[in-house]
């Protein structure tokens, strides 16, 4: 080519400049400034070149903006060319979140999305929701999915069919890239083809903005900055609440009565056990105490039961043809503990000492006949245990057991009273009872 025939084409248009740092230039369209692969640019006579980034000193472009390139320490190597793609007419197709995408659209369906062929050759959906614009090459405009007011102003007016031009796409350090937007979209990027025909796919990270050759112009949208904490109140002193009102005992005296089982054991004397004489028997019990502090009381206890006879003295009555009846007793005092005096829920255990008696009398039947014989002695100690279910501060429905130790010491019958060979006994006791100021 002679020189005449370049200063001519030269003159033929605005053209970009590239200044190398030997001081030579180099006139013609920047395809691409890469900030790691270099400048290429399309020279008039339609070849391409490709310059190393540590080559070039400067870019003067057409617009009259001037680029100051520094030279990196691993330039990547330049694709190789490619023949530059046929124009023709593109649709663009505009995205809700931002960016868009140029190719032919295959089919426009409002259930199966929108399918385009980009310029690469390969072919996407995209959901309709996610579409607000298509500008088909023929100058009609669909709107599959209408946009906000704040998205509106960001869609491209539709282009001209029939002719390729020229978008640009600038980053973020420096430097631009020039050729045709297939797609920008923000989750998979922008990809762009260049004018030697390669296809190049940048990040939305990457990228400042992007100029489309109808005007138009695509920003990276930035999160606004988080607001500075605001400082929070402080609340005003709150008083902490008053204690619990105390709701424990009412007064100093409390008064129980209960109902329940007793169950005896041992020797009632030699030879002589307790269940040949007495069966369980069903009985009442009673205590009254009263209160040196909230936990602790002195009192008096005192319980009778009765119940069939057993063994040998159920035989003899039968003999005799008349109706037994064996009988118990207990009477003492007791020291008294009880936890949690003020709750709902008070737990009490209790150790007392006292006298008993045991005997078999006949079944009266509204006469006054004496007894067949009595057993008197002592109960050397006595444990108890029970809970309280406290509804208020008056009355508590609670359950006890005991269990003591005693021993028979005098026998008396209608021939007069005897002496007995002490033999230890047990006398265990369940029952419920009522309680009056628990």
């Amino acid at each position: 080519m002679t020189p005449l025939l370049v200063a001519l084409l030269l003159a033929a248009g605005p053209s970009d400049t590239v200044y190398t740092v030997d001081g030579g230039r180099i006139a013609g369209t920047v395809v691409e400034e890469s900030p790691t692969a270099g400048v290429t640019i399309q020279l008039p006579d339609g070849s391409i070149r490709r310059i190393e980034r540590g080559d070039v000193a400067r870019i003067e472009f057409s617009d009259g903006t001037v680029t100051t390139l520094r030279p990196t320490q691993a330039p990547a190597p330049a694709p190789a060319p490619a023949a530059a793609p046929a124009a023709g007419p593109l649709d663009a197709i505009s995205f809700a979140g931002g960016g868009r995408v140029r190719g032919t659209v295959i089919e426009e369906n409002p259930r199966a999305g929108v399918k385009v062929r980009l310029l690469d050759g390969s072919v996407h959906t995209y959901a309709t929701e996610d579409v607000t614009r298509i500008d088909y090459a023929d100058g009609t405009v669909s709107t599959p999915h209408a946009p906000r007011a704040a998205e509106a102003a960001a869609v491209a007016a539709p282009h001209a069919p029939g002719e390729l031009p020229l978008d640009t796409v600038y980053f973020m350090g420096s430097g631009r890239v020039r050729g045709t937007v297939i797609e920008e979209n923000p989750k998979t990027g922008v990809k762009v083809r260049l004018l030697d025909g390669t296809v190049q796919t940048y990040s939305r990270e990457e990228l400042v903005r992007i100029v489309y050759a109808d005007g138009s112009v695509s920003s990276r949208k930035v999160p606004p900055a988080a607001p500075p904490p605001q400082a929070q109140p402080q609340p005003a002193f709150v008083p902490p609440p008053p204690p619990p009102e105390d709701k424990g005992p009412m007064g100093p005296i409390y008064i129980a009565a209960g109902v329940g089982v007793t169950f005896v054991g041992g020797d009632a004397a030699a030879g002589v056990p307790m269940q040949n004489v007495f069966d369980p028997q069903a009985h009442l019990s009673g205590e009254i105490g009263l209160r040196f502090s909230p936990a602790w009381a002195i009192g008096v206890y005192g319980d009778a039961g009765g119940g069939d006879v057993t063994g040998p003295v159920h035989d003899q009555c039968q003999a005799q043809m008349v109706d037994c009846v064996g009988y118990t007793g207990r009477i003492g005092v007791l020291l008294r503990h009880t936890w949690d005096p003020a709750t709902p829920v008070a737990k009490w255990l209790s150790l007392g000492t006292g006298w008993e008696v045991g005997g078999v009398t006949l079944d009266h039947h509204g006469g006054n006949q004496p007894d067949l014989f009595t057993y008197t002695g002592r109960e050397y100690g006595r444990i108890g245990a029970g809970v309280d279910f406290r509804s208020n501060r008056v009355v508590a429905l609670g359950m006890y057991g005991s269990f003591a130790i005693g021993e028979y010491d005098k026998y008396k019958d209608p021939t007069g009273t005897t002496s007995l060979d002490r033999r230890y006994h047990t006398t265990g006791e369940l029952g419920i009872r009522l309680t009056l100021f628990p």
